[in-house]
């Protein structure tokens, strides 16, 4: 999979959190199932890939 689609995704997930700054310490099961998935899509990435999606606007 390429970096555009990968960062596509990983955009599309922290969008879909309940608690996208995490602040109000959101445990639900939704919230969860879609940080495992964040989480697991991040790991795939290389360590500047993953600043780059987490901090670029």
């Amino acid at each position: 999979m390429g970096w555009k689609k990968d960062r596509a995704e990983i955009k599309e997930l922290m969008a879909a959190r309940p608690d996208p700054d995490g602040r109000r310490g959101n445990e639900s099961q939704e919230a969860r199932a879609i940080n495992e998935q964040l989480d697991r899509k991040l790991r795939e990435q290389p360590v500047w890939r993953r600043a780059r999606a987490l901090y670029e606007n």
